[in-house]
């Protein structure tokens, strides 16, 4: 049995249940699936600030799941926090929302649009795409009105306004593959995608079903060069 461990990296328990739930409705019956969120983080990621308080525990977190014999971890949040000192630190695949997802998206597609959370969004997943060598694949980047907390409390709000922002990505910018831009978005991937006829990813069960992929095939992250830590500190 695969055992993954998805790490929350708010200090907010809120999703830890519901993340759960829904992530094993797709893995493979012989895939354990558990979820932890991290205390010493803000309580949402919603900037740059958020993003950084929260890498420390959750490389912590990271490397603790590797002590329990976890096979590969989840951070479940697409600005990805502290991902390579995580990968640095551990044997065991860790993948974060945003990379993979976005990775994802340029094999389904000549261009991608990201719809995050929050006016800062489009420009921090514009950056994102830069950093990952996808930026001429990125056709549109954006976030809607919606707080990160508020996401499950306000779901007709939230589908309007993905809806809204996914059809212009791709009446106005080209865009053939929608990136939903937060973890929270949980439930949205499989009838915007009906509705929009483009493949609409979720970041959570896209990362979840690599990470469980990778870690079946035996496949790691290489130390040879990126994520080799030097030996004093070690």
């Amino acid at each position: 049995m695969l055992r993954i461990l998805i790490v929350i990296p708010v200090s907010s328990s809120q999703w830890n249940k519901p993340t759960e739930r829904y992530a094993l409705e797709y893995v493979s019956a012989n895939t354990k699936i558990d979820v932890t969120n991290v205390e010493k983080a803000p309580e949402s990621i919603e900037c740059h600030r958020d993003s950084t308080l929260a890498a420390p525990a959750t490389v912590e977190a990271v490397a603790e799941a590797e002590r329990k014999g976890y096979d590969a971890v989840v951070i479940g949040c697409f600005d990805d926090p502290g991902l390579h000192g995580a990968r640095e630190c551990v044997s065991i695949p860790v993948l974060g929302l945003g990379e993979t997802s976005m990775t994802i998206a340029s094999l389904l597609g000549n261009k991608f649009a990201v719809i995050s959370t929050g006016k800062n969004s489009g420009a921090i997943y514009e950056r994102k795409a830069m950093e990952l060598g996808l930026i001429k694949r990125l056709a549109y980047s954006s976030g809607i009105d919606v707080a990160v907390l508020k996401l499950m409390e306000e779901k007709a709000k939230v589908k309007r306004l993905l809806l809204e922002e996914a059809r212009k990505a791709i009446d106005n910018f080209g865009a053939e593959v929608i990136v939903l831009g937060c973890g929270g978005m949980m439930g949205f991937s499989e009838e915007l995608s009906k509705i929009l006829n483009v493949p609409v990813i979720d970041p959570l069960l896209v990362t979840v079903k690599m990470a469980e992929t990778l870690a079946s095939l035996g496949l790691r992250h290489s130390k040879a060069w990126f994520y080799n830590i030097p030996t004093h500190k070690k």
